[in-house]
């Protein structure tokens, strides 16, 4: 329909691995998606991610949500138990970035494999 978005299929691509860079964190992190290196187009207005953490101990839980908006009062994933743990989330987008929030310490590995554009 009028306004509607097109979904954009692409080869999966890592757009973040704190294991390889920062390294482990708790609380705020942003993401570039548009300005990683895996090409998605700047005007993509949600992510097709594959969100998996890589905890220290038990992880209450990690949300995804677009940058400039709000912490969503619901989580993306959770894992209690400390293990390593992934779910796929859309995540909008108004600027090519999204947040994470972590409440404790994790690594977070993000691959997208599509977005959603006109």
């Amino acid at each position: 329909g009028t306004g509607g978005l097109s979904l954009y299929g692409q080869a999966a691509c890592r757009v973040l691995d704190t294991r390889q860079g920062s390294g482990a964190f708790s609380g705020e992190l942003t993401v570039n998606v548009t300005g990683s290196s895996c090409a998605v187009s700047t005007t993509a207005q949600a992510f097709v991610l594959n969100a998996t953490v890589v905890p220290q101990g038990p992880l209450d839980y990690l949300a995804l949500w677009p940058d400039g908006s709000m912490q969503p009062l619901v989580s993306t994933l959770n894992a209690y138990d400390g293990f390593t743990t992934s779910n796929m989330a859309i995540v909008p987008t108004s600027n090519g970035s999204v947040d994470a929030y972590a409440t404790s310490l994790t690594n977070l590995i993000l691959d997208i494999s599509g977005y959603f554009a006109p």
